[in-house]
């Protein structure tokens, strides 16, 4: 059985990082011209608006997976190691961003510099409850 407390911090990190997800994947896609002004304070050209709605996509499938896991992880927790594994496919694209990126507003560093610690939290959340709740119910048998 999971502990109560943990069980509510894997309810809050999951509605927040739905609602974070959904939130960048509608400004990515649907107000590019947003985005670059509020994280770099300059207008986009080029491929950046492609490349920019390539990362939305990539936000839709993180928001869809942890919208699947809030319905089904109280009786499929392996829906709590999946989302781990897309979160953890995160830290590698906010990181390369961060590195990438030639200029960033002092708001674009606020929003975009937590994100890789945060992610590294929600995983261990989420593999903790995962591990508590396969135990909690015979161990490996949960996993067949």
């Amino acid at each position: 059985m999971i502990e109560q407390r943990l069980k509510t911090v894997i309810l809050v990190a999951l509605w927040i990082a739905l609602g974070e997800d959904t939130l960048l994947f509608l400004m990515a896609w649907f107000a590019p011209e947003l985005w670059f002004t509020v994280f770099h304070h300059s207008a986009p050209v080029g491929l950046e608006v492609a490349l920019l709605r390539r990362s939305a996509g990539q936000w839709l499938a993180f928001a869809v997976a942890q919208a699947i896991t809030l319905r089904f992880w109280r009786t499929k927790p392996v829906w709590l190691a999946i989302t781990a594994g897309v979160r953890f496919s995160d830290l590698f694209t906010d990181t390369s961003y961060i590195l990438a990126v030639p200029s960033l507003s002092r708001l674009g560093w606020i929003c975009l510099l937590p994100p890789p610690v945060l992610n590294l939290i929600v995983i261990g959340l989420l593999m903790l409850g995962y591990r508590e709740l396969v135990v909690g119910r015979g161990g490996a048998r949960e996993l067949s």
